[in-house]
């Protein structure tokens, strides 16, 4: 398994995963309507390639908020890791504002 951040991975795989797994990229939570093919985030790719967890957020007015978070593949740390490099990332972002 290999993370990426989702700009390295091409925006058609991003659309695709959501589009296969949610209906759409378009997320709709209380803060707002989201296009999470276009958000930061994180994706674990599998050794086929196939993108087996994905998570994307928005960092705003210090705080972190989670938009999306899938794990196709349980019991392997997957979501855990994702939530992990985001909790850690925001932390140094949100510290620098």
């Amino acid at each position: 398994m290999k993370m990426y951040a989702t700009e390295d991975i091409p925006s058609s795989k991003i659309v695709d995963f959501f589009r296969s797994h949610w209906g759409s990229q378009e997320m709709v939570i209380s803060s707002g309507v989201y296009d999470c093919s276009k958000l930061d985030g994180f994706t674990i790719v599998n050794d086929e390639d196939k993108i087996i967890g994905l998570i994307t957020y928005i960092i705003k007015d210090k705080e972190c908020e989670i938009i999306s978070l899938d794990s196709i593949e349980e019991g392997k740390g997957v979501g855990t890791s994702l939530v992990q490099i985001v909790e850690n990332l925001a932390v140094k972002k949100i510290v620098n504002l």
